[in-house]
């Protein structure tokens, strides 16, 4: 191999990781700033006010205590655990504030696995889009349960790798709350048809496959 062919090499390289670490910074960016915007359209609700939009479209059902107690319960739980997992994604809180980055662990698995994931099923139930709508969102439910309780698995048997792994599968279903909304506003301004459970499908699928691809990139780096 020449000195050339080696260094165009190395160029290439540094190319590529130079652009997987821009994309990198430009998704947290995102999720980061889809997440204040979802906290900032959260707050009108906690006003309990009856005239919300939602709420008008929710006429049938609002009535029901039970249904209120999960609403309130399942925004509640979701607003924590979006705030407390983009902290998580940095290597700088895991080396030089592990408790921190314990406390914030616990506070996502807790809020996921209490708070957002059984009330967002039973919320499911009625949730618009036919039964194709309300099964994406139980399905969304589901899977932000069952990746999230293998994570809190792996990291009590001491696989952090495998509980890294497990937590970026988290993440990205509870992340589809945002995702959802930028595909569903795409879909709308487009006049897309059935915008609204095409929307969910995708934000899972889209969701999943971005994880599974940051998984195989860490996984080609050294063990944290």
């Amino acid at each position: 191999m020449t000195a050339r062919a080696v260094a165009n090499g190395t160029w290439s390289g540094s190319i590529l990781r130079a652009s997987w670490h821009g994309g990198r910074a430009l998704l947290l960016l995102f999720f980061a700033a889809s997440t204040a915007l979802v906290v900032v359209n959260t707050l009108p609700y906690y006003t309990f006010s009856d005239d919300i939009p939602f709420f008008l479209e929710k006429a049938v059902v609002y009535p029901s205590v039970l249904w209120r107690v999960a609403f309130y319960v399942h925004i509640t739980g979701g607003v924590i655990c979006l705030v407390a997992a983009l902290p998580q994604f940095s290597k700088t809180l895991l080396r030089r504030a592990p408790r921190l980055h314990r406390f914030l662990g616990w506070t996502y698995v807790l809020s996921v696995l209490v708070l957002v994931a059984p009330p967002g099923l039973y919320l499911a139930i009625f949730a618009k889009g036919g039964m194709a709508g309300r099964f994406g969102f139980i399905v969304l439910g589901a899977a932000l349960f069952y990746t999230t309780w293998r994570g809190l698995e792996h990291v009590r048997s001491r696989d952090f790798r495998g509980h890294a792994a497990w937590m970026v599968r988290s993440y990205a279903m509870a992340a589809s709350a945002l995702t959802f909304r930028v595909f569903y506003l795409a879909f709308y301004a487009a006049g897309v048809g059935s915008e609204y459970v095409t929307a969910i499908w995708l934000s899972f699928f889209v969701n999943l496959f971005a994880a599974e691809l940051l998984i195989f990139r860490q996984r080609k780096g050294p063990s944290r």
